[in-house]
Order: structure tokens, then C-alpha cells, then sequence
């Protein structure tokens, strides 16, 4: 005689299947994020040496050519322009890399506007052509440079038009959870991060 499972059997079989689904797929969506955001924080610090490697032989911080303070170069999205000076002529990195919280749900770049199609690479405010002190709203905290990512909440958080020294940037920390307010900071002071 031939025997099979019962309904109950396969039932029991389905919800401890559904069960370990349910535990499993957060943990998994939690890892993909806890990797992000090391390789962010990675990605700023690698950055960050490349642009005091730059700074060394320079005698300068690269200037930010998406400011409209460069002559002959004052369209929006030249980011990529910026850091084009951290690969060539002289090979600080080998390759600039991308923000990896760049884009939306929908595909969109957090930073697009009807005007500027944006490259993904972190958001870099730089000092103003020819000088190379703080900007007037930095000049307490002697930052020079910074550079942004939107961390893993999709929102630009940097209030760029507020001086640095007023305005606490509103740092990413996972103690609200991986998807929490706050951006990626990075300037000539190194990566800020909070644990």
C-alpha cells in the first residue's frame, strides 16, 4: 500500500518553510546594507588619501568645477571633472568611485534636476578657484573640501548654503536602524562617521 503525505503534513512543512523565510530575507536585506555602507566609508577614506596626495604635490585642493568659480567651466554635473584630476595626469586612484547609494528606488539620481544629469560620484564642494582657504562660512572649523554621499536614506541632508560651523551635518549612524537619516561626510579633516 502506497502511502502519501497528508494535507496537515505538507501544511506544517509550508509554514516552517515561511518561517525561516521570514527570518532569513531581513537578515540577508540587512547584510546587503551593512556592506554599502562599508564600502562607502571605504570609498571616502580611499578619496580622502588621494586628495591630500593631490594637495602634496599641488600645493592645493582640487576646485570645484561644478561651482560656476572656474572660468570656462561653470555648467552643473561636472563633478566627474572634478575628480578627473585625481586619475589623470598623474594616477593618485586608479578609478574614481561611484556613490553605491546613488540611486532611488525608481532609478532616478537623488541629485538630478531638469538641468543637470548627474554623475553618480560623491557630491564634492570645493574650495573657490585660486584660493585655497576655507570658504567664508567654514573658515572656524578650516574646512576646505568636503564630499557627501546620501547615504542609504536617498536624501540629500547637507545644508550647503549654512555655514559648516552652524549647522551640525546630519551624520548617517545605524543606531536607528541600517535605513536611517543622515549623509556620509567627508573634508580635508578625514571621514566623519559615527559608530
Amino acid at each position: 500500500m502506497k502511502r502519501g503525505f497528508t494535507l496537515i503534513e505538507l501544511l506544517i512543512v509550508v509554514a516552517i518553510i515561511g518561517i525561516l523565510a521570514a527570518i532569513a530575507v531581513p537578515n540577508f536585506l540587512n547584510a546587503q546594507m551593512r556592506a554599502k555602507v562599508a564600502r562607502c566609508v571605504s570609498d571616502m577614506k580611499s578619496i580622502h588619501t588621494a586628495m591630500e596626495m593631490y594637495a602634496l604635490d599641488n600645493n592645493s585642493y582640487i576646485p570645484d568645477y561644478d561651482s560656476g568659480q572656474v572660468p570656462g567651466v561653470s555648467s552643473p554635473g561636472n563633478e566627474m571633472l572634478t575628480y578627473s584630476k585625481l586619475t589623470t595626469p598623474v594616477s593618485y586612484m586608479s578609478s574614481v568611485p561611484l556613490d553605491v547609494f546613488y540611486l532611488n528606488p525608481t532609478g532616478q539620481s537623488a541629485y538630478q534636476t531638469a538641468t543637470n544629469k548627474a554623475i553618480p560620484v560623491f557630491q564634492y564642494a570645493g574650495p573657490l578657484q585660486g584660493q585655497q582657504i576655507p570658504r567664508p562660512a567654514w573658515k572656524p572649523s578650516n574646512t576646505i573640501y568636503t564630499m557627501t554621499s546620501i547615504g542609504p536614506d536617498q536624501t540629500d541632508q547637507q545644508a550647503w548654503a549654512l555655514p559648516v560651523d552652524q549647522v551640525s551635518p546630519r551624520l548617517y549612524t545605524a543606531t536607528n536602524g541600517l535605513i536611517s537619516n543622515g549623509d556620509f561626510y567627508t573634508s580635508n579633516h578625514g571621514v566623519m562617521v559615527k559608530s
